[in-house]
């Protein structure tokens, strides 16, 4: 706490990345031939692990320590540390640095690797640990041919048939390596193949949020992510019948990351006072949110919950271009048979003031099962999406907690700078009779948009626009 010391020297572009220079100003060091040195990516999970004061029982393990730079770092923070690298040479020299900075750190050989070594339990304890760090190889090994040497090979290349990430994700989701109230922090890309990372974990029922990101000259981004279990220690209610989930939440007595769903909803609401009509293949439930949050909520952020689930579901659907959003809440469904997008489901926000108190819930509708009772309206398993409303609630809890949910030192989430992925968002509307071109959302949550003359306006109500490529309801 307090003073921020600079570990690694940050060098140029990851294709030519050297090592860090800083680093044996504040520890010793000696890094065999063979072992990853402390670069870029080093020093972007120490600025994050700085900021993490020591909790639970404070026991850390770092998968791939290499040198055992952020081992060193941890242990001198007061975590119990435990390392591990399936380089021998790095399990070494962890060791051996840390014992030359005067610290003990338990180093063995192994980790999560492309082929099983022998078994976990010689690296690691399973499920004990509060928090986890892996520095781990996010480059696929498609394109191992840019890179020169073998140390960086091994340092950075994923060659794990199914992938690295969704291994340790798996692990994770099994808790067998943190404890259910721990926290994992993994240095990657934003993308793997063409899904983003947090989709990835995501789909495996685990909390995600970006802390810290660099982006190299050559255009690559790396990142830190934190990634633990959602309101693990909230109340997950189902019923059979409410009025409105919202409604119900609003009105009983419930905590933030509480959540509520049932199978029939006798007066849903959505934007504009609209009707949800109901039936029993849809998916509708209300998260609890602090009430602190309340000067936060805006239409930008309703659009960016709508975008984040849109894109979670985008990434398990067979055919790309199947899910789309419409400013500012709306999720939208394509077969690859069909030119026009029908609605699937929506996202809206309520508040409620009595006396001094004042609640906040957010709801989530979405059709899970294909119906012709009602026109227009499209559903998951139209896309081949294949879930059912359980499975749907699990996913649906994470992207709320990973946007919501305030996790032991990590970011505030009434603090947190909004990132928007617009590449969901539908993108031709018709505004005044003249065909415009969605280009973003401005801070205020309004929607901007082009005509073809070029000139820009922000929109504030979405009744003022037409989408032509929108079946009507």
């Amino acid at each position: 706490g307090g003073e921020t010391r600079v570990f690694f020297q940050a060098e140029d572009g990851i294709r030519d990345r050297s090592p860090s220079r800083g680093l044996g100003d504040v520890y010793k060091r000696q890094i065999p031939h063979s072992v990853y040195p402390p670069k870029e990516d080093t020093d972007l999970l120490a600025t994050v692990l700085e900021r993490i004061t020591p909790f639970g029982k404070k026991r850390l393990l770092e998968i791939g320590s290499g040198s055992g730079a952020l081992s060193i770092l941890a242990a001198s923070m007061g975590w119990e540390v435990e390392a591990c690298d399936i380089n021998p040479f790095a399990a070494a020299a962890t060791k051996f640095n840390a014992l030359e900075n005067g610290l003990e750190i338990a180093s063995s050989e192994g980790g999560i690797g492309p082929a099983t070594d022998g078994h976990r339990t010689q690296w690691m304890k399973p499920g004990t640990y509060d928090l986890v760090v892996w520095n781990m190889p996010y480059i696929p090994s498609s394109e191992i041919e840019e890179y020169l040497g073998p140390m960086e090979d091994a340092a950075l290349v994923d060659t794990h048939p199914s992938g690295l990430l969704g291994e340790f994700g798996e692990m994770m989701r099994r808790f067998q390596l943190i404890s259910p109230t721990g926290i994992g922090l993994v240095l990657c890309r934003d993308f793997v193949n063409t899904n983003r990372t947090q989709d990835v974990l995501l789909a495996k029922g685990l909390a995600t949020q970006r802390i810290s990101k660099h982006t190299f000259d050559d255009g690559e981004t790396i990142q830190v992510l934190a990634i633990w279990h959602p309101f693990l220690k909230s109340k997950k209610q189902q019923m059979h019948s409410v009025s409105s989930t919202n409604s119900a939440m609003l009105e009983g007595t419930y905590k933030p990351g509480d959540s509520l769903r049932t199978r029939f909803q006798t007066e849903g609401k959505g934007r504009h006072g609209r009707v949800w009509d109901d039936h029993l293949d849809s998916f509708k439930g209300s998260w609890k949110l602090n009430p602190d949050q309340i000067p936060q909520i805006s239409s930008q952020l309703q659009c960016q919950v709508a975008l984040e689930v849109g894109s979670l579901l985008q990434s398990m659907a067979p055919n790309e271009d199947s899910i789309r959003v419409k400013w500012p809440n709306d999720l939208l469904v394509r077969d690859n048979q069909s030119n026009e997008w029908k609605k699937a489901g929506g996202i809206l926000f309520q508040s409620l003031s009595k006396g001094n108190e004042q609640s906040l819930v957010l709801g989530i509708g979405i059709n899970t099962k294909k119906t012709d009772a009602i026109q227009g309206r499209g559903s998951l398993e139209e896309v081949g999406i294949e879930l059912n409303n359980t499975e749907l609630f699990t996913l649906l809890d994470t992207v709320v907690a990973s946007l919501f949910e305030n996790k032991s030192n990590l970011v505030n989430t009434s603090t947190r700078p909004l990132e928007i992925n617009l590449e969901l968002l539908l993108r031709e509307c018709i505004y005044r009779n003249m065909k415009c071109t969605v280009e973003g959302v401005n801070a205020n949550g309004n929607l901007r948009i082009k005509t073809k003359q070029g000139e820009l306006q922000d929109i504030s109500d979405d009744l003022s626009l037409v989408w032509p490529h929108l079946q009507a309801q």
